[in-house]
C-alpha cells in the first residue's frame, strides 16, 4: 500500500514538474516581444538605422503611415523575412496593435530577438499628433 501511495505521489509530482516546465517556456517566448507607446517607437526609429515594419495592407499603408515604415503586409511576411536582419531591433506596427503582435510572433519564430509591438498602432501614432506619409 505504501508503495503504491508513493508511485501514485511520484507520478503527480512529475506532472506537476512537466506542467511548470511548460508553461515557463511559454512563458519565456513572450518575453521577447517588447509592448512599447508609440512615443517610445517614435523615439526610437528617429534618426536610428532602425527595421520600423508596417504589417498592414498595401491599401492601408498607402493611405497614410507613419514615416521611415515599410509595408510587409502582415499575410506575406513569412516570405519576406530574409529582408530583415535578426541582428537589429525590429518596431512593428499596424492600424490597432493586434496585426503587429502576431507580425511579432512571426519574427519570433523565426529566430529575431529584439522585437519591439506599437500598442495602439497607427491610430495611437496619428492620435499623439505625430506625422504620416502617402
Amino acid at each position: 500500500m505504501t508503495l503504491f501511495f508513493t508511485l501514485i505521489l511520484s507520478i503527480f509530482a512529475f506532472s506537476a514538474c512537466q506542467t511548470a516546465s511548460t508553461e515557463k517556456a511559454s512563458d519565456n517566448l513572450q518575453t521577447d516581444i517588447k509592448q512599447i507607446s508609440v512615443e517610445q517607437a517614435k523615439q526610437s526609429v528617429d534618426g536610428k538605422d532602425a527595421q520600423f515594419i508596417d504589417v498592414r495592407t498595401t491599401e492601408e499603408y498607402a493611405g497614410g503611415h507613419a514615416p521611415k515604415a515599410a509595408n510587409f503586409p502582415l499575410d506575406a511576411l513569412e516570405k519576406d523575412l530574409a529582408k530583415l536582419d535578426k541582428d537589429k531591433p525590429v518596431y512593428l506596427i499596424c492600424q490597432t496593435g493586434r496585426r503587429s503582435q502576431k507580425g511579432a510572433e512571426i519574427l519570433q519564430k523565426a529566430g529575431f530577438k529584439n522585437i519591439y509591438n506599437i500598442q495602439g498602432g497607427t491610430s495611437a501614432w496619428t492620435g499623439a499628433g505625430f506625422p504620416t506619409e502617402k
